[in-house]
């Protein structure tokens, strides 16, 4: 700990402390399993030259060697904080990506050069970039911290909403100095404490999962099992599983009307396209210029004739199915849960079995490989008994609410050969329509001059896509056919 002061090591101790405060906050939400938890102090004696390499201040190798970090295996999730994941600085992609962790790719190396890294030695980003959204960025020396949106550039610290930017005092396009900061300590223990109040909640990212979309209503479960004074995390897990569920049958249900907004969305743009185009007709300056811009014009009519009728036919099968917008009745609700709760139920138990098996025969030619399994397979035991206990509250409810009825009396099943026909018939009059597409393009590069070569060229090569787009399909046909002629 060569150049570090107490009052340094007294607050980077602190970081790493509040850090833990969080992680293990997550893990009572039922978000983190505690087992992926990993506290320090930690051995990085393997990694010091890589921390070297880089010119990392003392400071920050200290603190890579204190800070708890999350085993996202173990752990059962990898999202964070704002949209970001969590970051392991014992992993050297990890350590790599910290010297970047925007992604801004400087080129140069001054720090003061418009191009030039921004990241001192002495700063640490404490989470990793997700899918965009945020940093959380610490300096050492000021003892300081960022949260920093990627795209926007912005802080989306929330206790600093309103706070205006200082003026950029470097030329560095990268520079974050003059973003909104605050004491390090402040901002962790605020971070736990939105946590805590619900002000904040997991998941939401990428990699989370729909059991931790933000559309579910977690915060109302957490409030009813009783966080964070009085918990009931199991009672809490089996709702949410119920509430994951619940969502996908209103997905399902509301399929058709995602079709009329599909078709409408590519009707618009089509006529927008046409427009763009008759606009650009008039513009050509040589007849191949002129005869391409018709081919686009040509597509894009082709294509609105098309979209206007699939979307009359989403329209009249939404009517149908979704009168007046409404795609479920309530009163059918508790079956269509109970029908999705029973298929995730059904391949928990069936991945269970798989990954028991896989770990099994990796044991002895590949431990490592049967150690991943394992640890696939606890977490997965855990889901199933979560939906297992989910699948009975489910079946009671049904039961109550839906006395002497089953899920045929709410929807129409169709069996495995009804489902085939039903794609043979598919794939029948997608290839008819390929056919159709060809004639209609055949036809209509008749009257494409001798002058305009690359015209004629694009059409014959969106014509032997057409073909070979046929050629595929007819042969999936004849073999979806034949399947069926051997099951009968």
């Amino acid at each position: 700990m060569d150049g570090i002061s107490e009052v340094q090591k007294a607050q980077l101790q602190e970081v790493a402390d509040l850090m833990l405060d969080i992680y293990q906050t997550l893990a009572g939400m039922r978000y983190l399993d505690p087992r992926g938890i990993q506290s320090g102090p930690h051995d990085i004696t393997e990694l010091r030259p890589l921390y070297e390499q880089h010119g990392l201040d003392p400071s920050v190798i200290h603190l890579y060697s204190i800070l708890p970090y999350v085993d996202t295996a173990a752990a059962g999730n990898e999202d964070f904080f704002h949209g970001g994941t969590f970051t392991d600085f014992r992993i050297e992609d990890d350590v790599e990506q910290g010297r970047d962790p925007f992604y801004g790719g400087p080129t140069e190396e001054d720090f003061e050069d418009e191009d030039g890294p921004y990241m001192r030695p002495w700063v640490t980003p404490l989470s990793r970039l997700g899918n965009h959204d945020s940093v959380i960025v610490y300096d050492a020396r000021k003892h300081r911290i960022w949260i920093i949106d990627q795209e926007s550039g912005c802080s989306t610290d929330p206790a600093l909403e309103g706070v205006e930017e200082e003026t950029p005092k470097s030329k560095n396009r990268n520079n974050f100095d003059h973003i909104p900061s605050r004491p390090a300590g402040d901002a962790l223990r605020d971070i736990a404490r939105w946590y805590r109040e619900l002000e904040e909640l997991p998941g939401g990212g990428e990699y989370s999962g729909g059991e931790w979309s933000p559309d579910l209503g977690l915060k109302g479960m957490y409030q009813k099992h009783g966080w964070p004074d009085n918990f009931n995390g199991g009672a809490f897990q089996v709702d949410q599983a119920r509430a994951y569920c619940a969502d996908r049958v209103k997905y399902r249900a509301e399929e058709p009307l995602r079709e009329v907004e599909k078709y409408r969305d590519w009707k618009k743009w089509n006529g927008r396209t046409i427009e763009d185009r008759q606009k650009a007709l008039a513009a050509a300056k040589s007849t191949d210029e002129e005869w391409m811009t018709r081919l686009e014009l040509w597509d894009a009519e082709q294509s609105y004739r098309r979209n206007t009728k699939e979307l009359e036919k989403a329209e009249q099968e939404a009517n149908r199915l979704c009168p007046d917008g409404v795609c479920s009745k309530s009163e059918d609700l508790p079956l269509l849960e109970l029908d999705v709760i029973r298929e995730e139920y059904e391949s928990k138990k069936r991945q269970v079995e798989a990954e028991r098996n896989w770990m099994e025969e990796s044991i002895e030619s590949d431990p490592e490989r049967a150690e991943g399994f394992r640890i696939s397979l606890y977490h997965t035991q855990k889901e199933e008994e979560i939906y297992r206990k989910a699948w009975e509250a489910a079946r009671a409810d049904a039961d109550r609410l839906c006395p002497g009825r089953t899920l045929d009396s709410v929807i129409e099943l169709d069996d495995s050969e009804q489902q085939s026909m039903a794609e043979v018939q598919r794939m029948e009059g997608f290839i008819m329509y390929l056919e159709l597409e060809l004639a209609a393009l055949q036809e209509w590069a008749t009257q494409i001059p001798e002058d305009a070569p690359k015209t004629k060229d694009k059409v014959n090569s969106k014509m032997e896509d057409y073909e070979r787009a046929m050629e595929d399909h007819q042969a999936r046909l004849a073999t979806l056919k034949a399947t069926l002629r051997s099951q009968l």
